[in-house]
């Protein structure tokens, strides 16, 4: 696999919007986050050091033990984040936007989260990261087992904990946990933003004609499941789809034509891979992907 220049502009950009969240609004506000980024923060609120160097230094060590566990093409993102970031916290901390909303804590708290999301759902999006316990949480799954998002949890609760601890405000404190969870929410809208899909599980005795519209129609493939009711015993043909959102009202209106009383149940699908979503008809990758 081979660096795509798109992935390095999009990182850089997403690094712009995070370091314009954090400096404008979580900095400016004396608000901290979770993670590496919010142990810097502790530190510039303490004795004003700059997160900018603070970023550096504390991922300097996890880039020579995540080396290996990344792999070439993960490293590289990984660099690129974390040095951007770096830079970009300095510019903004060189020139901070005006924006005065001291007396609306909950307002920055939820802008703040916003940016911070937005710009670490992008970099994430196209396979950078921004070091700190991203490496660490890997680190742990490798050698210790321990599930990633367990991992990074922790450390985030340990990091609001010393927000409290160290700055003594229990109100700042809570407007920082908003702001976290502000973030992971968008964070997640991001990584699921291009996954946009339902899944479709479909019984009826009119399964072939249904599995034919949709096909015709939508030209979306269907599989068929072998079912057994455990009530009637009988068996059954049970129809299985996936379609973009936009189309699941298309859906509901095919099976509906054919059969009224058809039974269909309706999956969230977080990820989908293969033709008419990642490949075309050709069997070849789509360019937005």
């Amino acid at each position: 696999m081979t660096i795509k220049p798109l992935n390095i502009v999009m990182i850089l950009l997403g690094s712009f919007i995070f370091s314009f969240g954090i400096v404008n609004f979580n900095m400016a506000h004396h608000l901290t986050e979770g993670g590496f980024t919010g142990i810097a923060l502790i530190l510039y609120h303490l004795f004003n050091w700059s997160p900018a160097v603070l970023n550096l230094i504390f991922n300097i060590p996890l880039f020579f033990v995540g080396y290996h566990l990344l792999g070439k093409m993960s490293f590289i993102y990984t660099l690129v984040g974390t040095i951007s970031v770096s830079v970009f916290l300095y510019l903004c901390e060189l020139f901070p936007a005006a924006i005065h909303l001291q007396n609306d804590l909950l307002l920055v708290a939820l802008c703040g989260g916003v940016l911070i999301g937005l710009g670490l759902g992008i970099i994430f999006r196209f396979g950078g990261t921004t070091g700190g316990v991203d490496i660490v949480a890997r680190l742990m799954k490798k050698y210790f087992d321990v599930a990633m998002g367990r991992t990074m949890f922790i450390f985030d609760c340990f990091v609001i904990f010393l927000t409290l601890i160290t700055i003594g405000d229990y109100k700042l404190t809570l407007y920082t946990l908003v702001c976290v969870f502000v973030g992971a929410r968008v964070i997640d809208a991001i990584q699921d933003a291009g996954y946009s899909a339902r899944g479709a599980l479909i019984i009826s005795e009119h399964h072939e004609r249904i599995g034919d519209e949709i096909n015709e129609l939508l030209e979306r493939g269907v599989t068929q499941i072998s079912a057994l009711g455990h009530y009637s015993k009988t068996s059954r043909p049970m129809l299985y789809c996936v379609v973009p959102k936009n189309e699941l009202t298309r859906l509901k209106q095919i099976i509906h034509s054919i059969d009224p009383h058809a039974f269909v149940s309706l999956l969230e699908v977080h990820d989908v891979l293969g033709e008419g979503f990642t490949l075309d008809e050709n069997k070849q990758l789509i360019k937005d992907h």
